[in-house]
């Protein structure tokens, strides 16, 4: 039997930032549709996320979820971890050299950034405190009122990323998620990251073809990834109208919409 490879980005996907005690019910049906996925199908789980791993655990631990998914791509797929025998989590040195083929710092961020800044007048501000040997550095770029013009300053500050061989991400953000309003979320990572880079990772791992994959995301940093596998949904709950256009929807939103949507894959 050819294993099944089901993927997931995380916040206000496979994570609900507002789980109430009503919630966990369906949470609970979700989880044990994936668990039986897993025995009936061999299906694989992965979560690819943006946030880094320690706010990911934080997060499952607050909404009670007892799941484990296979492997976890976290800081904005720059890291991988996988779930071991034990039920304990291990951070992959093999992704971590198919990541890093050059050098990643800050230094070189701050010199891209300070150019930027100072070529267009504007301002990146970072979201978090940052760890050392990072391998994502996460700022905001607060919207200047002219969409189109800035979405040509963003491309320019990827153009001057791309030419040390790094990689800025960028999209709106989601106050859902916990982001403010009118802003972009822009991410410095390696080249050698993002989600489409880690689906890849995997199909490669487990020799499989991406017509053959489920995944869900919620919004315009998800497009690539499910762009690139034969069966992408879009949440329900998602505020991202141009993803909703693009992909199909979950008829429901957060775990019941995932849920749904897995049991009529494997039904079909």
């Amino acid at each position: 039997m050819m294993r099944q490879l089901i993927l997931f980005d995380f916040d206000e996907t496979y994570y609900k930032h507002q789980t109430t005690k009503e919630d966990i019910p369906e949470l609970r049906e979700l989880e044990s549709t994936l668990k039986q996925a897993e025995e009936k199908h061999q299906v694989i789980t992965a979560v690819l996320s943006g946030s880094i791993f320690e706010s990911i655990m934080e997060k499952m631990k607050h909404a009670e979820m007892e799941y484990k998914p296979d492997f976890i791509f976290s800081d904005l797929c720059s890291k991988l971890f996988e779930l071991d025998d034990k039920g304990e989590y291990q951070r992959s040195k093999d992704y971590e050299e198919a990541v890093s083929e050059t050098t990643f710092t800050k230094e070189k961020v701050d010199e891209i950034i300070d150019s930027f800044e100072s070529e267009h007048q504007v301002e990146l501000h970072p979201q978090r405190e940052f760890r050392d040997e990072e391998t994502l550095y996460e700022y905001y770029y607060y919207a200047q009122g002219d969409e189109e013009k800035d979405e040509q300053n963003l491309k320019d500050l990827q153009d001057k990323a791309a030419a040390y061989d790094y990689a800025v991400h960028y999209n709106k953000t989601n106050p859902k998620a916990g982001d403010p309003e009118d802003a972009y979320d822009v991410h410095f990572t390696p080249k050698n990251a993002g989600k489409l880079f880690a689906v890849r990772y995997l199909l490669d791992m487990y020799d499989l073809d991406s017509e053959g994959v489920l995944g869900f995301g919620d919004s315009g940093n998800d497009e690539i990834y499910l762009s690139h596998i034969g069966h992408p949904f879009v949440m329900h709950n998602s505020t991202d109208d141009d993803m909703k256009d693009k992909f199909p929807v979950t008829r429901y939103d957060y775990y019941k919409g995932l849920n749904d949507e897995i049991k009529r894959f494997f039904d079909k």
